[in-house]
């Protein structure tokens, strides 16, 4: 439902229905159907994976790839090379991603090898490992593709990685919070650096298969998975949908939302991306409100400012959610810290284990965006999202 009180005010609560068209293809929308064999050895044990590695003396193909240098893309330029997704264009496209991947692939083996405190020995980061050594030897293995024929088949085996991936952020999330379970020194170790750049890199691993292969399924108004004109508006209702579902679920009750600024701005942007940024501000936006007024039965609203400069589009989130002590304003950009301190059974889902905020500026700051929270511990919290709209700035491996 949607409340009109005047032209630049827009009093917002949650719909029923979730406009799907912002969230990427689904994965069973993203594996294609060629019906070509390619090499589909998917291990169930991870292990197996990497022991290959050892049986067959290919360990220091990750060794040697990893030593190498990515390259840098930019928004721009994936555009302007999806604007006609001709097959010769197509075929171009996957000769270099078979010569990028296993570069970006290995680099991440070789991180989730040495990371700090034992934590490469979790047995989830070890999975994580595993997996992607074996899309290293996927890929690696797979012939250049020199033909049509070849390059389909080719587009169908990144599709299988991309939904073997799908979860990774899980796993580590996961692996990070057993480590810390079972060692006070990693409790207050700030893991950031690691993860900063294995999420970064993971960010474009995903990117990149994900534009190739939606080339092939063109949507009206998408260059790929790129949207040339996203509702920004629209963009934050679906976000919000989603997270009021969540805040629904574990409370009963979800604040309104109350819109102000520039209510018709769009912007081309990665839907998703978009999506996922905005989804965890306002989680934590909505779960501190519910949490701080929910006894007094007033729920006051969360507001949302849009404004569009030459650079960049702001979404500011505004919430009346009590604030975050100033002591822990910096934790907040941390991993293993949760801005609710004690986690019950019913937030769990809403408050997460500490991922959410870092990782959803790494989406922002991507395309060179940012995150950025301001709060009046007693008050509340302003959480400012910046996506930038400039095509020129470069996508690739530095670290956040």
């Amino acid at each position: 439902m949607i409340i009109i009180t005047n032209k630049n005010r827009i009093l917002y609560t949650c719909c029923t229905q979730v406009q799907k068209k912002f969230l990427s293809i689904s994965p069973s929308k993203t594996l294609l159907n060629f019906n070509l064999k390619v090499d589909s050895d998917d291990d169930s044990d991870g292990e197996k994976s990497f022991d290959r590695y050892k049986n067959d003396d290919q360990r220091h193909f990750i060794e040697h790839y990893s030593k190498k240098h990515t390259s840098s893309i930019t928004m721009r330029e994936l555009i302007e090379f999806g604007l006609d997704p001709k097959p010769r264009t197509l075929l171009f496209n996957a000769q270099f991603l078979h010569e990028e991947l296993p570069i970006r692939l290995s680099q991440r083996v070789v991180q989730l090898e040495n990371l700090p405190l034992g934590l490469s020995r979790i047995p989830a980061i070890r999975s994580v490992r595993n997996l992607y050594a074996d899309s290293f030897r996927r890929v690696r293995m797979f012939p250049k593709p020199k033909t049509t024929q070849q390059e389909l088949a080719f587009t169908q085996l990144l599709s299988e990685i991309k939904i073997r991936h799908k979860e990774t952020s899980v796993y580590v999330a996961e692996g990070l919070q057993d480590l810390c379970n079972q060692s006070e020194e990693a409790r207050n170790y700030d893991f950031s650096n690691q993860l900063n750049k294995f999420y970064s890199s993971r960010i474009g691993i995903r990117l990149l298969i994900g534009q190739h292969v939606a080339l092939h399924t063109p949507r009206e108004g998408f260059v790929g998975v790129i949207e040339k004109n996203l509702n920004v508006i629209e963009a934050c209702k679906l976000a919000y949908n989603s997270a009021a579902e969540l805040c629904r679920k574990d409370y009963g009750h979800v604040p309104e939302l109350k819109f102000l600024g520039k209510l018709d701005a769009t912007i081309t942007y990665v839907p998703n991306h978009f999506y996922y940024v905005l989804l965890e501000l306002f989680k934590n936006s909505l779960r501190a409100t519910i949490e701080r007024h929910q006894k007094h039965g007033n729920i006051p609203y969360v507001e949302v400012v849009i404004a569009e400069g030459k650079a960049d589009v702001c979404v500011k989130i505004s919430d009346r959610g009590g604030g975050i002590p100033r002591e822990s304003v910096k934790k907040i950009w941390t991993y293993s810290f949760s801005t609710q301190t004690k986690l019950s059974p019913q937030s769990k889902v809403v408050a997460g284990v500490g991922h959410g905020l870092p990782y959803s500026r790494l989406y922002s700051r991507y395309f060179g965006g940012n995150v950025e929270v301001i709060s009046m511990d007693g008050y509340g919290t302003d959480a400012y999202a910046y996506f930038n709209k400039i095509g020129d700035v470069i996508i690739d491996e530095r670290v956040q």
